[in-house]
């Protein structure tokens, strides 16, 4: 094998610069996948998509370890992708944690084809249309070099030794990486080798070290990989903070209450995506001082019972050891409320997530009214043992619950009683905070308040902002928008179609990068730390 040396890598690169990857790289792809204009091609029973770019911009070329999101895709600079600025300014390789296809050309290139008319199909079943070809001319000028994409292609992998000219090089590419004889028609004109003579560069007999072309190609990246790794932080991930102050409104509020002996029960109330379960769950860490031992964590489900819960009959060995008998035995929170009884000086939380998704009266029984401050430390029967049982004041129950979801229990008026009700509600400013701490680019969280605010608009009991912390891309905001929104949307407006229609549309314009927006620009995913 013989490989290109890294002058002519850069110089390549310093050429491809001049062209939009969200045109080439997609075209690339189509090129690849042998689709044309006469029928429909599935991708994904071919080469494929994300499949098929991981073998040429992917980090595991220079053995990069991928980001914590299990991202690592890895690109020469191209127009479109930030390279000149920020962290990594000047490096020729840029590591960008997001998928090539799955994610960034969702909204970028393939999306605005499809939406232009030049391309039809959806995700991986497509055909080009008569418009392909002339606009991806328009796009990708006759001063593109197929020989420059070649020697990325090959850049840190090499060719085999009897390889000694382009011709060569691109049969052997067509041939043996693709299974093809030559590309389609509507790609001819740019994907080919120049009509000029390209000169056949210099080789080395031996691979550089992978250090040896990061600290050529991305010193900066090189630096920042060494940064992490001498401090053990490769896979480390983004942790929030694990307690709250008294500043914080929510546990101000549950603290006051539980000085003032107005509750020791409390129930977070709030539509999905509102930080219920975060919420509680830091408030116990807070209040028990992280003590372990002095929280509970449960959820409730519709097969939780009261044998679960309270006291119930378990199996255990026989006292002949021959067989199978049935003891009756205190459960969760009978025995956690026992031992916060032992330990009058010290506070316990019981966490109870869900708590509307099991049958409220069955689980707790008779001990759901002596969560009642009026009633707690006065001792009650249990109905199966006829034992004495009591709810001591040092025992605080956290639930969370969506006070919209009828679908098990409904929170009426005899249970919200027991409870000191804390609502949270989605909240715009708490998404923005967390999106401007995280170094979104301030375009990435306009769209993402934006759609925000418009899922708010039509979801009758509102849209969580958690839904939308992670994003730090517009490919990431897709994401969201196709995992986490289409579908419950369909069904918050199942009867109202035309609602349905008109709120995608805004969507759709909301996640999607027009073609006349400035290339130059993009900052999606860029390697941050």
């Amino acid at each position: 094998m013989k490989y290109f040396d890294i002058d002519t890598i850069k110089s390549s690169i310093e050429s491809l610069q001049s062209y939009a990857a969200n045109w080439l790289l997609p075209t690339f792809v189509f090129a690849s996948n042998d689709v044309g204009t006469d029928e429909f091609v599935d991708m994904s029973k071919k080469l494929g998509t994300d499949h098929f770019l991981d073998r040429y911009f992917n980090g595991s070329r220079l053995k990069i370890p991928p980001t914590e999101r299990g991202n690592n895709l890895l690109r020469p600079r191209l127009k479109g992708i930030q390279w000149n600025q920020g962290e990594f300014a000047g490096d020729y390789i840029i590591r960008q944690d997001t998928k090539m296809w799955g994610n960034l050309f969702s909204s970028r290139g393939y999306r605005e084809m499809r939406l232009q008319g030049i391309i039809e199909g959806e995700k991986s079943v497509v055909k080009l249309t008569e418009e392909f070809k002339p606009k991806f001319e328009e796009k990708i000028s006759d001063t593109f070099q197929f020989e420059d994409l070649l020697v990325w292609i090959y850049a840190f992998e090499g060719i085999p030794d009897e390889i000694n000219s382009w011709e060569k090089l691109m049969s052997h590419f067509l041939e043996t990486e693709l299974g093809l004889s030559d590309f389609k028609p509507p790609y001819k004109s740019r994907f080919k080798l120049s009509d000029h003579k390209v000169p056949w560069p210099s080789f080395l007999s031996e691979r550089p070290s992978n250090e040896e072309y990061l600290s050529e190609l991305a010193p900066k990246l090189l630096a920042h990989l060494n940064l992490k790794a001498s401090y053990g932080e490769t896979k480390k991930a983004e942790s929030e903070e694990t307690t709250l102050t008294e500043d914080d409104p929510v546990y101000s509020t549950i603290l006051g209450a539980m000085h003032a002996k107005e509750s020791f029960s409390f129930l977070l109330a709030g539509p999905p995506g509102t930080g219920k379960t975060s919420y509680a769950r830091k408030l116990a860490t807070t209040i028990t001082a992280g003590e372990k031992d002095q929280t509970l964590f449960l959820q409730f489900h519709p097969a939780i019972g009261y044998d679960d819960f309270i006291e119930g009959f378990r199996p255990a060995e026989s006292s002949d050891g021959k067989g199978v008998t049935y003891k009756l035995e205190p459960r969760l929170f009978l025995n956690f409320s026992e031992k916060a009884s032992k330990n009058p000086g010290k506070t316990y939380v019981a966490v109870i997530d869900e708590l509307n998704r099991g049958d409220i009266a069955r689980v707790f029984g008779e001990v759901l009214t002596y969560l009642e401050v009026d009633y707690r430390g006065q001792h009650f029967t249990l109905p199966f043992s006829g034992n004495s049982a009591h709810l001591p004041e040092n025992l605080v129950v956290i639930a969370t619950a969506n006070p919209y979801d009828r679908s098990v229990t409904e929170l009426d008026d005899a249970l919200l009683r027991r409870f000191w009700v804390v609502d949270l509600e989605p909240s715009e400013a708490i998404l923005k905070e967390k999106l401007q701490s995280n170094h979104v680019p301030s375009d990435v969280i306009s769209r993402t308040v934006h759609l925000f605010n418009i899922l708010n608009e039509v979801f009758p009991h509102g849209f969580g902002h958690t839904n939308f912390l992670k994003v730090k891309s517009v490919e990431d905001l897709n994401e969201v928008w196709s995992g986490r929104v289409s579908l419950p949307l369909k069904r918050a407006l199942i009867h109202d179609k035309a609602t349905f229609d008109a709120t995608k549309a805004k969507i759709e314009e909301v996640i999607t990068v027009q073609p006349e927006e400035d290339e130059e620009t993009e900052e999606e995913g860029v390697e941050n730390g």
